[in-house]
């Protein structure tokens, strides 16, 4: 059998049968002795190996025999579940949207729920469930008083595990009305709370509506709203707020109130300087001051305004329970256009060493001078007919 030349420009022809290379009947046979290999630069590329299909065009390789460039390797197919760092994935949602699929899962802390986690979560709790038509309330007295007056509006208790004897009944409504309470530390009551004055208790719980000029009205004509009266005029500190609310609690004063734009909101620290006095005297807030308190005095109130600058002493002013005292703020005073409408102006005697007293100290001594006056004629009133007889 001749054997054929495998030099460079030898080509088999045509008609003749080229063995297989895969092993089957029609084997290629060895070349004869003292022939040489066909180089392989030299083999024609018409036929390819089977399950081997170029993607495109083949690039020419450039790195090690055998193998592509990673730079000149096709990334159109790629493994389900990988991509390559660096890279984003190409969106297949709507347009601006990453696909479900593709969003990175969210870390959850592992463990309990938050609210049943530690008591170092109890502060970001509490935020949580905080609205702006929610309060939290603090201190011994003033959450004894939230619960005794309005217990519906509990949300959730917060308090440290040496409270709980003397909050035994709320511990008990709140399990009973299916309420979120929880024992912290005194840590977290100071995060809660805002300040070290907490007691060692919180409560969050459902801000109550304030009255407006109709309530107001409507109260003093049906005699459920009696004086004596406050209206502050420009008070703004919470704490001079919580303080007179707790001397109007004291001497029975029948409501607070301010223009709406100016009246305070029940923060956490006037609720707790109150003293529970908050739960026990209602706030007005007015949008038109200058009619309401005309529409007041024709319902048989006098209008009384405190300054620092008039030689009428109150003690003299010949006060009664049927009265609104008008306080102004420590700085600017009563404003004019309430002064406008009072009946008397009237001063605290001093010694004139510092230029007025604390707002809030000035309400509890008006507010005594108007219940003593009344006091006072109760007891002359019943000395005369004493005598009469």
């Amino acid at each position: 059998m001749k054997t054929p030349s495998s030099g460079p420009g030898d080509r088999r022809p045509p008609s003749s049968k080229r063995p297989r290379p895969d092993g089957r009947p029609g084997k290629r046979f060895p070349a004869a002795a003292g022939s040489a290999a066909r180089p392989a630069e030299n083999r024609p590329a018409g036929k390819r190996p089977e399950g081997k299909r170029p993607e495109g065009k083949r690039l020419a390789a450039t790195g090690p025999a055998g193998k592509r460039p990673p730079e000149t390797r096709s990334i159109e197919k790629r493994s389900a579940g990988r991509r390559p760092e660096g890279k984003r994935v190409a969106e297949t949602g709507p347009a601006g949207k990453r696909p479900p699929e593709t969003r990175p899962a969210e870390k959850r802390p592992t463990g309990a729920r938050p609210e049943d986690s530690g008591d170092s979560n109890a502060a970001d709790l509490a935020r949580r469930h905080a609205t702006k038509s929610e309060q939290k309330v603090s201190g011994v007295r003033a959450c004894a008083a939230l619960f005794a007056h309005r217990p519906g509006d509990i949300i959730r208790v917060y308090l440290t595990a040496n409270r709980k004897p003397t909050f035994k009944a709320l511990l008990e409504h709140c399990v009973a009305h299916r309420l979120g309470f929880q024992v912290v530390e005194d840590e977290s009551l100071q995060r809660l709370s805002a300040g070290i004055h907490h007691e060692g208790i919180v409560i969050l719980a459902r801000e109550p509506a304030r009255g407006g000029a109709d309530d107001l009205l409507a109260g003093i004509e049906s005699k459920r709203i009696s004086g004596p009266l406050l209206w502050l005029d420009g008070v703004q500190n919470p704490h001079n707020l919580g303080s007179i609310l707790r001397s109007a609690a004291h001497f029975g004063c029948g409501g607070v109130v301010g223009e709406r734009a100016s009246l305070p909101p029940l923060s956490a620290a006037a609720m707790r300087v109150a003293e529970g006095g908050a739960e026990c005297v209602p706030l007005f807030a007015i949008d038109d001051p200058v009619w309401c308190l005309g529409k007041i005095k024709k319902l048989g109130f006098r209008v009384v305004s405190t300054t620092s600058r008039c030689e009428t002493l109150i003690s003299a002013a010949g006060l009664s329970r049927d009265v609104v005292l008008v306080l102004g703020s420590e700085a600017a005073g009563v404003s004019s256009r309430i002064v406008a409408l009072a009946d008397t102006q009237v001063r605290i005697p001093g010694t004139g060493v510092v230029q007025s007293l604390n707002v809030a100290v000035a309400c509890g001594i008006a507010l005594a001078e108007a219940c003593r006056g009344e006091s006072s004629a109760g007891a002359g009133g019943k000395a005369a007919k004493a005598g009469g007889k």
